[in-house]
Parts: C-alpha cells; sequence; structure tokens
C-alpha cells in the first residue's frame, strides 16, 4: 500500500464556486444559500397575507380555518379547494399557507445570520438570539393546532387575532400560571437577552486593534483603544431592560 502526501488542488471554476461565488460575493445585498429559502418564502407569506378580512387595521387579519376543516392543510390542489383558487381562499387557505411559508422564510433568516456570520468569522451568537422566536412561532402556529382539533384554534395572523388568542389561551389553558411555562420564558428570554447583547454589541462592534477580528485574537493588553463599543453595550443594556420591565409590567 502506499500513501500519497500532498496538497489536493480543487477546480476553483466548478458550478459550485460559481454559484457561491454570485450568491455570497458578487452580489450589492448579500443573498447567500440561505437566500435560497428566505426569499421565496416570505415573498410569498407576505403575498399571502396581502388577502385580509376587515375594516380597519386592528381588526384585520387572515382568518384561521373553520373547525369542521379539522387538520386539512388546505392545499390548493388539494379535495377540498380543487384548484379553484376563489374557493381556497373562501377555505381561508391563505392561513395555512401563510403559516407554512412564514416559518421557513425564519428558519431561512436564521440560517442568513449563520452564513452572514461564518463569511466574516465571528460567533454566530444574533442566530442563535433568533432560534428563540422561531421556537415559539412553529410552536404556536404548526405545533398546537394539530393538537386541537384542527387549525381554528391558532392565532389568525392580525394584530387584535393575536391579542384574541392570548386571552383564549389563558381561559382553556390558564397558561399565566404554569410553572413551566414560567421557567421557560425566564430560560428563553435570559438566554436570548444575554445572546443578543453579546451578539449585538460585542461581536458586531469589534475594533481591529490586536493581531485579528475576533474576540479570541483581538485583545490585546497594550492596545491603545477599547476592543468593542462600551457605549453601545451601555445604551443597549438600558433599553433591553427598558423594554423588559414594560413587557413585564
Amino acid at each position: 500500500m502506499t500513501i500519497a502526501l500532498g496538497k489536493f488542488t480543487k477546480d476553483e471554476n466548478d458550478l459550485f464556486d460559481i454559484m457561491d461565488d454570485w450568491l455570497r460575493r458578487d452580489r450589492f445585498i448579500f443573498v447567500g444559500w440561505s437566500g435560497l429559502l428566505l426569499f421565496p418564502c416570505a415573498y410569498f407569506a407576505l403575498g399571502g397575507c396581502s388577502y385580509l378580512e376587515g375594516c380597519n387595521f386592528l381588526i384585520a387579519a387572515v382568518s384561521t380555518p373553520a373547525n369542521s376543516l379539522a387538520h386539512s392543510l388546505l392545499l390548493l390542489w388539494g379535495p377540498e379547494a380543487q384548484g379553484d383558487f376563489t374557493r381556497w381562499c373562501q377555505l381561508d387557505g391563505q392561513w395555512t399557507f401563510v403559516a407554512l411559508h412564514g416559518a421557513f422564510a425564519l428558519i431561512g433568516f436564521m440560517l442568513r445570520q449563520f452564513e452572514l456570520a461564518r463569511s466574516v468569522q465571528l460567533r454566530s451568537y444574533n442566530a442563535i438570539t433568533f432560534s428563540s422566536p422561531i421556537a415559539v412561532f412553529v410552536f404556536v402556529f404548526l405545533i398546537y393546532p394539530p393538537g386541537q382539533s384542527g387549525c381554528f384554534f391558532a392565532p389568525s395572523f392580525g394584530v387584535v387575532a393575536i391579542f384574541r388568542f392570548i386571552l383564549f389561551f389563558q381561559g382553556f389553558h390558564n397558561w399565566t400560571l404554569n410553572p413551566f411555562h414560567m421557567m421557560g420564558v425566564a430560560g428563553v428570554l435570559g438566554a436570548t437577552l444575554l445572546c443578543v447583547i453579546h451578539g449585538a454589541t460585542v461581536e458586531n462592534t469589534l475594533f481591529e486593534d490586536g493581531d485579528g477580528a475576533n474576540t479570541f485574537r483581538a485583545f490585546n493588553p497594550t492596545q491603545a483603544k477599547e476592543t468593542y463599543s462600551i457605549l453601545l453595550i451601555t445604551m443597549h443594556t438600558i433599553i433591553s431592560h427598558f423594554l423588559i420591565w414594560t413587557l413585564y409590567s
């Protein structure tokens, strides 16, 4: 048996490299591989939200399907609508359309944060932070309705509709006094707050005064300037505490 030692040379002009350059490097607005999931899903989710019911900004909403439709996905080509777009809208099929595409759009945005952090060689605290609202969205819109009799018990997409769902959820489950919910909220908000403070202030405001741009290598005890913006961290901490105090008030 012989072992060949040497540096593996790869053709730099293959299809993957061309696509990688086109998506990540040759764009004024960063698209990235995550954009292949983010932008189409976000576009369709916003388009589905344009079919609203209601008379003004507050009560306008994409309503949930009727309770009689149970757990149906209400696909346009499904047995309920049978390819009829008007009937599909009458059945509130746009709710499942917005919920599914919105979930994948949020996941695509989190992957975008990972990709941006990787591109500039920073740790992905912002992406970890954004995973908490994704978990809440997936549970409320995609996990809770199948646990009930159907999508009718999920929240509609609207201002008043969300508050109606909160009151309904409290009346059915008394979730505000559930100790596991209290621990979950404290854990999620606490971890999210720490991650967003570190990701949005420390990682994103680094000065290249040391040997590198990463916190593991950038700090030098003899450097003349600060490693990151203390003023920005102080402002962010004050604003975050004010928002949390307002939320719990």
